[in-house]
């Protein structure tokens, strides 16, 4: 039998954020809200919130409503989101409280003001904080209006490093302030944004559908290091990255402007490569549904992505990750 805990009524402030705890009976409505992402450990009246929505629908939280965001918790996340066609992430972000129906009014985004001050002249900027390890946090600030907040990402498995300390290969994401970048295709045309999958709805002309022979080249010491080159798969070898190899990973994806340019380092034989092939784009994942740390990229889930790409303009964007 199912086992419900009456709690009393409280109200505490979380965030600058009211957040009020109802009785909770069995049959009963839950009106409590939540304004801050959720994830594995977190303890809080938050947690506590989720938990009574969960069990509401009954999704079993083994020793009930504690307060604690442990394994059961975990779990009966993972299963609602299952259920309800989410990314099974664990993770209580924006998106899966507001399909439990406890989305509160959004929290201010943490570091929204420095990284606005360091792309002050941009109308787009893509925050990313780091978190722990290969995860991160991402922000989107359009107009300096948040339109994501602490977001779930990964970085690279060795977390960032400032872009001029970075050398290819080593597993981190580079830090700084990049422009969105642009690119120029063998063919001639000039793109931002690519992807094996469909447009997600990314500015006229500035998509490129990815072509069999699309070869990114990342080997350090070659004339077209971190550039877009035209070869065939056979001949495409690591670490030079086959786009249409990439398969779902790369449905869409942003070119993060780390080390582009005509002052790229790595284009001249033994010039140190310190960035090749950094682009947002989308998660991989493991055969437990896991997200999966990123060689050096930035990724996100496939609906934040498509809101990220669909808003970002050429000239007017701007990547801050630190």
């Amino acid at each position: 039998m199912k086992r419900f805990v009456a709690l009393a009524v409280a109200s505490v402030t979380l965030s600058g954020a009211l957040v009020t705890l109802p009785a909770v009976r069995a049959g009963s409505a839950v009106t409590c809200r939540i304004s801050t992402t959720l994830r594995r450990y977190a303890v809080s009246n938050d947690v506590l919130c989720l938990e009574q929505r969960l069990t509401e629908l009954r999704h079993v939280i083994v020793n009930g409503p504690d307060r604690s965001f442990g394994l059961s918790t975990h779990n009966a996340v993972v299963a609602f989101q299952r259920s309800n066609r989410l990314a099974t992430d664990g993770i209580v972000g924006p998106l899966t409280a507001r399909a439990l129906g406890i989305l509160g009014a959004a929290a201010p985004c943490a570091g929204i003001s420095l990284a606005a001050q360091r792309a002050a002249s941009k109308q787009q900027v893509v925050v990313v904080r780091a978190a722990a390890g290969a995860t991160a946090l991402v922000d989107l600030i359009v107009g300096g209006r948040a339109v994501l907040c602490g977001v779930p990402a990964r970085i690279g498995r060795a977390g960032l490093r400032p872009l001029a300390q970075r050398i290819a290969g080593d597993g981190t994401t580079p830090s700084g302030v990049f422009d969105l970048a642009s690119m120029t295709a063998p063919d001639g045309t000039s793109f931002s944004f690519f992807g094996n999958g469909t447009n997600p709805g990314v500015v006229a002309g500035t998509w490129r559908q990815v072509r069999v022979d699309d070869c990114w080249d990342a080997t350090p010491g070659d004339a077209v290091y971190n550039t877009l080159v035209r070869r065939a798969r056979a001949a495409c070898r690591q670490p030079d990255e086959h786009l249409a190899s990439y398969g779902a990973v790369y449905s869409g994806a942003a070119l993060i402007g780390a080390n582009m340019g005509a002052t790229r380092s790595g284009d001249a034989p033994g010039e140190v490569g310190r960035a090749g092939a950094i682009f947002l784009h989308r998660h991989s994942y493991d055969s437990a549904g896991n997200a999966r740390a990123t060689s050096g990229c930035v990724s996100l889930n496939a609906t934040n992505l498509a809101i990220v790409l669909r808003a970002l303009k050429p000239g007017q964007a701007a990547f801050v990750i630190g």
